[in-house]
């Protein structure tokens, strides 16, 4: 089963799914450890791998200060949002917690409050309260069906270029939810909205019935009720999100059609259809009649009605000594070998794994023959991959260059530990297979004790006897 969504995954679990979280693996593998110059802090690349949808890998950079308990992400990706009724600050969700976000100033987001990817619990609400430097947040923790309700006072954050910060809040006593001050959102969430009526014009998305293919609808512009006139803007579609501005002139609808996802937006005076982009929107937030905010497939974005204004918010500054950290996946890997025996193919790979490459490999089957493709890299282009090839050959191996189609068991394979050094101490990723890879960052003292950092952040049963 593929979920597009891993919001979406909780949600089958709220609805009493027959599914469990231990049916779906969700674990992290980190590489590229980076010391800071003054060796206070570790950054790392975070690659987060998800059972349920293993298309979907997600990069990111992660810090994490020596003297301090909490990890930061440097650059998280929004899932869900909330503005503030004065259009000051903004709220989101996502992988690695909750952020908040100046909208007066260029800052990087403000890490609020950190989420282990593998917990049971996600961020079911959140927002502001009318004094303005309160937020409410609802967490949702599976494994007992509850709700915890939360709510905190907000101390707004500092930084500079040279030094990660993050906001600090404090718990206050529970206060009244009454007095939120947020901004409506507009989002796929819960009962999907298919009509939008003002006055007596309306745009509604109508059933058209189709035995061979269900599901479909005609979006329909229909002038008055009593009017026989009305305009099909388009056939064969399926609803996905329609939200309407302040001032009731502008929708915006977005759709499935012809195999891909299609945004819109519609002049209610023209009748006009004008197409945005073949990109989803998942959530969008009205700042005024001609400008909001939306959530796309390509991250959080600050529009108006004609682009002219289209600014991308989760672009956030990274220090210059974790610049250097590669937050691409790679693309490309080598096939060096064919053994029809898994003892053989084992031994090949311990054969190239001590001569420094990391090996893997991957069963194949076919009506004439199957057994297990000695695989070597990965890499980000063709020639890096053909360079290595060469070097390859020289020791004896045949090699052909191939795409990665398998992002997921790429990187649930083994490998060797990845040490940096920085003075009379070493930062080491160790991994461990344990029907997944599993990864955590250790420090070694001068007089070689040994200490977690980073811990492992996955969802597989078990864990724990690490």
């Amino acid at each position: 089963m593929k979920v597009c969504k891993s919001a979406f995954f909780w949600l089958l679990l709220i609805a009493g799914s027959l599914f469990s979280q231990e049916q779906f693996v969700q674990f992290t593998y980190y590489d590229q450890l980076t010391w800071s110059d003054d060796g206070n802090q570790l950054a790392f690349r975070c690659v987060l791998l998800d059972e349920s949808n293993p298309e979907q890998v997600k990069t990111n950079i992660l810090i994490k200060t020596l003297n301090e308990e909490q990890l930061v992400c440097l650059d998280p990706q929004p899932e869900r949002f909330i503005i503030s009724k004065d259009k000051k600050h903004l709220l989101f969700s996502g992988s690695y917690g909750l952020y908040l976000v100046s909208l007066e100033e260029n800052n990087r987001a403000a890490q609020l409050y950190f989420r282990n990817p593998a917990a049971t619990w996600f961020f079911q609400d959140f927002g502001f309260l009318k004094d303005r430097s309160t937020i409410y947040l609802d967490r949702y923790e599976s494994t007992t069906m509850k709700t915890v309700q939360e709510t905190f006072r907000i101390q707004a954050p500092e930084y500079s270029t040279q030094s990660i910060g993050w906001a600090e809040i404090k718990p206050v006593k529970t206060i009244s939810r009454s007095s939120r001050f947020d901004l409506p959102v507009d989002e796929i969430k819960g009962k999907l909205q298919t009509a939008i009526k003002i006055d007596n014009i309306s745009v509604e998305f109508l059933s058209q019935p189709d035995p061979d293919d269900p599901g479909n609808f005609k979006l329909i512009y229909q002038p008055s009720r009593k009017s026989p006139f009305h305009a099909i803007l388009l056939e064969r579609c399926r609803p996905r999100l329609l939200s309407v501005n302040p001032d009731s002139t502008e929708i915006i609808a977005s759709v499935f059609q012809q195999g891909e996802h299609r945004t819109y937006r519609i002049p209610f005076a023209s009748r006009q259809l004008i197409a945005i982009e073949n990109k989803r929107y998942f959530s969008i937030s009205w700042l005024d009649a001609k400008q909001y905010f939306c959530l796309t497939e390509d991250g959080l974005f600050l529009r108006n009605l004609d682009l002219s204004l289209n600014k991308k918010i989760d672009q956030w500054p990274i220090p210059e000594w974790c610049r250097g950290i590669d937050r691409d996946l790679p693309q490309f890997e080598l096939q060096v070998g064919f053994e029809t025996e898994r003892t053989r193919a084992e031994q090949r790979l311990a054969q190239l794994n001590e001569l420094g490459y990391h090996a893997r490999m991957r069963f194949f089957e076919d009506q004439t023959r199957s057994g297990y493709r000695i695989r070597v890299g990965g890499f980000r282009t063709r020639e890096q991959a053909r360079a290595t090839g060469e070097k390859l050959k020289a020791r004896g191996f045949d090699f052909w260059v191939d795409k990665i189609a398998d992002a997921y068991d790429f990187f649930n394979s083994t490998r060797a530990d990845e040490q940096k050094p920085f003075g009379d101490r070493t930062a080491s990723v160790e991994y461990r297979k344990d029907h997944f890879l599993r990864s955590r960052i250790v420090l070694i003292d001068s007089d070689k004790s040994r200490s977690i950092l980073v811990d492992e952040m996955n969802n597989i049963p078990g864990r724990e006897r690490w």
